[in-house]
Order: structure tokens, then sequence, then C-alpha cells
């Protein structure tokens, strides 16, 4: 279960983050997980849960915003959502083969609340 590892990075930046603000502990955590960023959101609750005990984010919040594949035609430059997990798919206007991703492989840290 590699959320496991995940969760820990994602704690050590909120508490990192807590201590360069002089605040005494961390409230919530955003995080931002693309389609294709293989993690599993249920583990990686769980994983979190695990990982912020005994640290300054004991008490945090950890919230996800999932983003869905989108990729990109050069051919008419449309962004489109892709219902598949490969990266790859047909422009649905002008049918050609797109693997220009644009969004889904996120997997960053997007806010931490501190106080």
């Amino acid at each position: 279960m590699h959320e496991l590892g995940i969760a820990r990075s994602i704690v050590d930046i909120a508490v990192q983050a807590a201590r360069d603000d002089g605040a005494s502990g961390v409230a919530r955590i955003g995080v931002r997980i693309g389609a294709m960023a293989a993690v599993e959101a249920s583990a990686l609750d769980f994983a979190f849960d695990v990982a912020r005990l005994g640290t300054a984010a004991a008490q945090a919040v950890l919230e996800v915003e999932s983003l869905p594949l989108v990729c990109h035609c050069r051919d008419c430059d449309l962004d489109f959502p892709v219902d598949n997990r490969y990266g790859v798919a047909l422009c649905p206007v002008c049918d050609v083969p797109s693997g220009d991703i644009r969004q889904g492989t996120e997997l960053q840290v997007s806010y931490v609340e501190v106080f």
C-alpha cells in the first residue's frame, strides 16, 4: 500500500508549513489527485489517519479533490474528458487520437490550513 508513504509525505508537508508559519497545528489539508495518479482515495484516507498520529497534524482533516483525466486535441484545439485510464482517446469533435494529457496526473498538496 503506497498510500501510506504518500500520506506521510502529505503530513510532512503540512507540518513543515505550520512550522514555517509559526503555527502550533494543522487544521485542514487539501490535496489534488488526478485519475491517473494511481492513488486509491479510501486507502489514502485510512493511511492519513495513521500518518497524522502524534504530529502537529493529529487533528487535521484531509480534503481530497479528485481530478478527471482530460486530453487535448491539437487538430481542433479542444480539451476533452477521457473515460478510460489509458491516457489516449479519440477527440469527440474530429476523431483524431490524442495522448496529450492536460489534467489527471496530479498528486499535490493544494493548501494547508493552520492554527
